[in-house]
């Protein structure tokens, strides 16, 4: 079962924290206080007693309750549609193998921001990995801070990054410390991404209307070893360097490592864009695309997270892609300034390999001899100066 949540909360509800901008941990007032049979049993009293306050249970409460029990209690909120990302993320740190088989995804839908970008990453981020997370943020609600904070979240597996404004009917609740202005991406928030040696489970990377990149980024995008594809989308320095190429043969350009390929020389090779206009399509559907096994078992590679791992997405704030023929269309409209960028095979198979020879290399080193003594700096012994030679010359 996967669960979409639409936030619709006006402003003005109680907030206990990060967890609660968009979500209300209280049973819904009255919830089955009456029985036409007669006054409920004990079982049917404690689950209303536990689920009274969503915002105080914590995984350890559930570590000696069997799954039967706690599917039962899952089942009682999904009757009065409390089933919050809390106790989603609770049920799948606890019950790894019986709730994926139950909820194997979970999406919040984020009207409008209530707080900083930064405040609602660690909602996201599971150090042991219990789950994996996509992310969907515009960059008019960023600041820098927001941006360097994203490889923050060690198990994110897809990212999409906007520009666009969006519009909503919610007012954001704390309107303080949220920009309006935006902060485009920019090379230097990548690369610094890749010297936190983190995103090391990233597979699908899409930047929309990113202007001031430019293809220096996707050589540094290069050493995140499982990024599969980054889609380009009116990009305007990329899109204005693949100007000065004439359509190749086979559509493909190789650049900084990567194979790419433009929206409308596809169309002209393969005279289809139903393949092509996947990509464009909810990330979601795109990252799953990219764990399919293809033909060629060195043309893509798998990903070192369990597929069994349930999938927390959250999008803020909301884009909808639900509507395939929208999107079909405007990718038509922009075709020549819609970039794929995919793994060069070869390379790909050349960097893999180089990876596996170096963790054997390291694995059959002996270890550094402790015995050795460290080198000292010593400072080199000069001749003693006479100071009144050196006063003498400016006199």
């Amino acid at each position: 079962m996967s669960i979409i949540l639409e936030d619709n909360q006006p402003p003005g509800f109680l907030r206990l924290g990060p967890t609660w901008y968009h979500e209300i941990p209280f049973l819904p007032h009255g919830w089955e206080t009456t029985n036409d049979r007669g006054s409920g049993s004990l079982k049917h009293a404690a689950m209303k007693a536990l689920l009274r306050d969503q915002s105080a249970l914590k995984p350890e409460l559930f570590e000696y309750v069997h799954w039967y029990l706690a599917k039962y209690l899952w089942d009682a909120l999904k009757k009065c549609n409390k089933q919050t990302m809390h106790m989603w993320k609770i049920m799948a740190s606890v019950y790894p193998a019986q709730f994926h088989e139950v909820s194997p995804y979970y999406c919040l839908n984020a009207g409008c921001p209530k707080k900083p970008l930064r405040d609602y990453l660690g909602i996201l981020n599971s150090d042991d990995f219990r789950w994996r997370a996509i992310l969907t943020i515009a960059t008019t609600y960023c600041t820098a801070t927001d941006l360097t904070a994203i490889p923050n979240i060690k198990n994110l597996v897809a990212l999409d990054i906007y520009s666009e404004p969006y519009t909503s009917n919610l007012a954001p609740l704390d309107p303080m410390g949220i920009s309006n202005d935006g902060l485009p991406l920019q090379d230097g928030f990548v690369r610094g991404w890749i010297e936190s040696n983190a995103l090391q489970h990233l597979r699908i990377l899409r930047l929309y209307h990113q202007r001031e990149l430019t293809v220096a980024a996707l050589r540094a995008l290069r050493e995140l070893p499982e990024l599969q594809l980054v889609v380009a989308y009116e990009c305007k320095n990329i899109t204005e360097m693949f100007e000065k190429y004439d359509k190749p043969v086979n559509g493909v350009i190789p650049i900084k490592g990567w194979s790419a390929c433009r929206l409308d020389w596809f169309w002209e090779t393969h005279g289809t864009s139903k393949t092509i206009d996947d990509n464009l399509l909810a990330l979601l559907h795109v990252y799953e695309s990219s764990l399919q096994i293809p033909g060629d078992e060195h043309s893509r590679r798998p990903s070192s997270l369990s597929t069994n791992l349930p999938i927390l997405e959250f999008k803020l704030p909301t884009v909808d892609h639900s509507r395939r023929d929208r999107i079909v269309i405007r990718s038509r409209y922009n075709a020549k300034s819609i970039v794929l960028f995919t793994r060069d095979p070869v390379k790909q198979r050349f960097d893999i390999e180089k990876q596996k020879r170096a963790r054997e290399k390291k694995r059959t080193e002996p270890p550094e001899r402790g015995d050795r003594p460290a080198k000292r700096a010593v400072m080199k012994e000069r001749g003693s100066m006479d100071i009144s030679e050196t006063l003498n010359q400016f006199f």
